[in-house]
């Protein structure tokens, strides 16, 4: 990502958290494109709703719904529509189970160390970008 630019806040936590619980970042692709990420973790009660929007030259997608379990939008060139599961509240079991299992030898893991260092990158670069306001 580049041209990043970005917002904290902390509404709701000031006296229990030294962080932020919202945010609005956006950014360029740096292959074209553009995103905006909002988040908060100062909803009342309970989790309101996660949603992942693409839209692309050959199609978009929605993924939505309280634990991001439901598939809004499906209409991709050349690809049929996934089923999800549709326990919402056990989504994670998935995730548990690829490491028990990549850690008895018994499968291959879904994402590596190397993935996840991209995200961390991505997470400081944001973080750099917002203190240098």
């Amino acid at each position: 990502i580049k041209n990043i630019s970005s917002r904290f806040f902390n509404f709701n936590h000031q006296d229990s958290i030294d962080f932020e619980d919202s945010g609005l970042i956006n950014f360029d692709l740096e292959k074209g494109g553009a995103g905006v990420f909002n988040y908060s973790t100062s909803v009342w009660d309970k989790n309101l709703e996660s949603t992942l929007t693409v839209i692309g030259e050959n199609g978009s997608l929605k993924i939505s719904g309280q634990y991001m379990n439901k598939l809004s939008f499906c209409h991709i060139n050349n690809v049929e529509s996934p089923v999800f599961e549709q326990n919402p509240s056990d989504n994670h079991r998935f995730i548990i189970q690829n490491v028990v299992e990549n850690l008895k030898g018994k499968s291959d893991i879904a994402t590596n160390a190397l993935e996840g260092m991209k995200v961390v990158e991505m997470i400081e670069r944001i973080y750099v970008c917002n203190s240098q306001k």
